[in-house]
């Protein structure tokens, strides 16, 4: 009878902790709040600070171990201009809150590591999601769990439900999304993996053909923080298995295994980064075309002036974003063209590098490449001259270019077939073809043909350019196109090439 009695006393004991230990938490969550939806606003402020919104919570309504909240993002009144809620729209989120330090949520998933809570979150049908919600038939169009430590950090599970909508004669199908997400207490650093089976959009265009373009295998991984100039770092990767795009039923285009895997961080003044592209492989009406890479790096660019950068083109897409129809393109692209040439010399203050190594196509019958490396310098360094911007910036450019006339012709062949040619037709042409721009490129002193390859090398230092060994100033260059009033090169008194010849014109 004793045994049994302290075995209660216990379990009372216990229950009452744990109770008292639920209750506090939940007084702690409430206390936090105001923190989280600082940092959310400081973040939107940072990234799109013209966007006219705001994140706020209403209807907290704390119980003693689970309390509900409201979540609500709604335009921003102290921000002048369009801003992209109207006043009165809500885009809000409904969350359930199990109180740690056991939250029943995660004791349900056998998750026995102490957490101040566990949430779950659903996003709200108000009237400005209203075509949304339609689309879902009502239900919300992802779930979250997540897992919020007692440091703030936060862990979360969201899913995206599957979609069938159809009306008249557009239609989509999606097989829904995962995301698992790990975010720190300030929002500063984030790691993220996400998938997604498959997404089919089917509609008809103005000529009454049923077009379908798919997008299959779809994965996403991101390891990024905030930097010190309140640029995201870090490293990310996307890879989709198939792009299609059919008409009719007909294919008319797939791309196979598309990846991009980019690397981005930065030293006490500047950024670097890296960026890979590869195409495993390209089909257009059933017809292989190859497979392609990218390359590409950077170095030495300017921090504080790439963020401010950052910060002006965001201002003007999301005008465009909020302009939508009423978009004048004219004067957009105006707007763009003085962001750009007002802040691209700021750029150049850390005297950054580029380059791409390599850009390359390959096919059954070879592999072209290109390769450049350029060295540029802040202008506001170089000495005085009457040269354009442009030229007062590059202090170094090395190009080269390689192109199989074999590879360059059976591409042109596939090309060609797909206009209508006949096989031989096509292979006839894309010869003439190739060698005429082989004939061309030698008759301006652009390229030499040895061997049956394409080749071009370039390098610029000190207002002197060596183009395939041929050494001349930039002007002398700039001369051999005739341009910006540039002094015509000497002519050359070798032999001429031989005339192009006619392209083939296909039987009626």
């Amino acid at each position: 009878m004793k045994k049994s009695l302290v075995a209660v006393s216990v379990i009372v004991v216990l229950g009452a902790a744990w109770t008292g230990a639920s209750w506090y938490t939940g007084k702690l969550i409430e206390q936090r709040m105001g923190e989280l939806v600082n940092n959310a606003n400081g973040q939107i402020k940072t990234l799109l600070p013209k966007a006219g919104v705001k994140l706020a919570y209403t209807d907290y309504q704390r119980g003693l171990f689970r309390s509900q909240v409201r979540y609500v993002l709604q335009a921003d009144s102290s921000v002048a201009g369009e801003k992209a809620l109207k006043d009165g729209d809500e885009v809000a989120f409904i969350e359930t809150i199990d109180h740690g330090p056991f939250p029943f949520a995660q004791l349900k998933r056998f998750n026995l590591i102490p957490s101040m809570a566990s949430v779950h979150t659903e996003l709200a049908n108000t009237p400005a999601l209203k075509k949304l919600f339609e689309v879902t038939k009502g239900q919300s169009p992802f779930t979250a769990d997540s897992r919020i430590s007692y440091s703030g950090d936060t862990s979360s599970a969201i899913t995206f439900i599957p979609i069938d909508y159809q009306q008249n004669t557009t239609s989509m199908k999606f097989s829904g999304a995962t995301i698992d997400a790990d975010v720190s207490r300030d929002m500063r650093n984030v790691k993220m993996s996400g998938s997604s089976e498959n997404i089919v959009f089917t509609s008809k265009n103005q000529w009454d053909q049923l077009e379908q373009f798919s997008v299959q295998g779809l994965t996403l991984k991101s390891d990024s923080k905030m930097g010190k100039f309140d640029l995201s770092i870090g490293d990310q990767q996307a890879a989709i298995k198939q792009i299609g795009f059919s008409v009719d039923g007909k294919e008319m285009a797939t791309l196979v295994g598309f990846n991009l895997n980019t690397q981005l961080g930065e030293t006490d003044k500047d950024l670097n980064g890296k960026l890979s592209y590869t195409l495993d492989a390209l089909k257009i009406q059933g017809n292989d075309f190859g497979s392609g890479k990218l390359a590409f790096a950077f170095d030495k660019l300017d921090g504080q002036s790439l963020k401010q950068f950052t910060s002006a083109y965001n201002q003007q897409v999301l005008k465009a974003v909020q302009a939508g129809e009423n978009l004048d393109p004219v004067a957009y692209q105006e707007q763009m063209t003085e962001m750009l040439t007002a802040n691209i010399p700021a750029l150049l203050k850390g005297n950054p590098t580029v380059s791409i190594a390599p850009l390359s196509w390959k096919n059954a019958k070879g592999e072209s490449t290109f390769t450049l490396n350029i060295d540029l310098v802040d202008p506001a360094q170089a000495k005085a001259s009457a040269e354009p911007l442009l030229a007062q910036s590059v202090k170094k450019v090395d190009a080269t270019l390689t192109i199989p006339m074999a590879m360059a012709t059976e591409l042109t062949t596939q090309a060609a077939r797909l206009q209508g040619y006949s096989p031989e037709e096509a292979q006839k042409l894309a010869q003439q073809q190739v060698q005429g721009v082989a004939a061309m490129g030698q008759m301006f002193k652009l390229t030499t043909t040895k061997d049956d390859v394409i080749s071009s090398s370039f390098h610029f230092a000190d207002n002197q350019v060596n183009l395939n060994g041929q050494k001349m100033s930039l002007q002398e260059f700039v001369g051999l196109f005739g341009m910006f009033g540039g002094a015509p090169a000497e002519e050359d008194t070798g032999s001429a090439p031989e005339a192009m010849p006619e392209p083939v014109v296909p039987a009626q």
